[in-house]
């Protein structure tokens, strides 16, 4: 990955700190560059900090962990985020499309296996580990495109997928008709398909597509 990239970790409990920061130091291409126990102290590190990475739980005090990213995404969008857990693959995969996270580890990934997330991730693109997902590779494909999609893009595809029309999904989010046509066009693309119902045929395949009651503007 060439120059070291710099990570910060968050987790409430020090024990697992330490052993994902000597996970870290075993990896190539990475070092630490801040810690942080708790959500409210992880989202004022990181903005300071600005790391490439931020690797972070989710259950934590103050503020948990979706709440902490999405605060982190609003202020620096181009900040890498992996979402660190214990927690089953199909309920992560499903916070991490909502929160704007790439993807996630799982609490015993190893050096290795935090390397290839890190390079993943900084790369533009998603990482979830391959013992955690269930589809075969054409579906993985098509997972990762929708990890594209933006918040606003997920919640328009569900819209329409309720059955609303354009101007009806401009009423209901308050936004121009044009745009909703925009986010269309951009969604048909980014899942690499010709129609929009193709589009939202293949979002409706997976339980996150509404990215939940506070997207972003636009």
């Amino acid at each position: 990955m060439g120059p070291s990239r710099r990570v910060v970790v968050c987790d409430d409990h020090e024990i697992v700190r330490e052993a994902l920061k000597a996970r870290i130091s075993h990896a190539a291409g990475l070092e630490v560059a801040g810690e942080a126990a708790d959500g409210s102290e992880v989202v004022e590190l990181t903005l300071r900090l600005k790391p490439d990475l931020l690797i972070i739980d989710l259950e934590m005090p103050k503020a948990d962990g979706i709440s902490a990213i999405e605060a982190i995404l609003a202020a620096d969008p181009k900040i890498r985020i992996l979402i660190f857990t214990a927690r089953g693959h199909a309920d992560v995969i499903d916070l991490a499309a909502r929160s704007g996270a790439s993807g996630y580890l799982p609490k015993s990934a190893s050096s290795s296996e935090i390397e290839t997330a890190a390079e993943a991730v900084l790369s533009g693109g998603t990482y979830f580990p391959e013992k955690y997902v269930r589809s075969g590779p054409e579906d993985r494909d098509e997972l990762e495109r929708l990890l594209t999609l933006s918040p606003r893009e997920r919640q328009i595809l569900d819209l329409l997928a309720s059955g609303m029309r354009a101007q009806g999904v401009s009423a209901e989010i308050g936004i121009q008709t044009a745009t909703v046509y925009t986010h269309v066009r951009n969604s048909v693309l980014k899942l690499g398909v010709d129609t929009r119902t193709q589009a939202v045929a293949i979002a409706t395949r997976y339980s996150f597509l509404n990215p939940g009651p506070d997207p972003p503007p636009g």
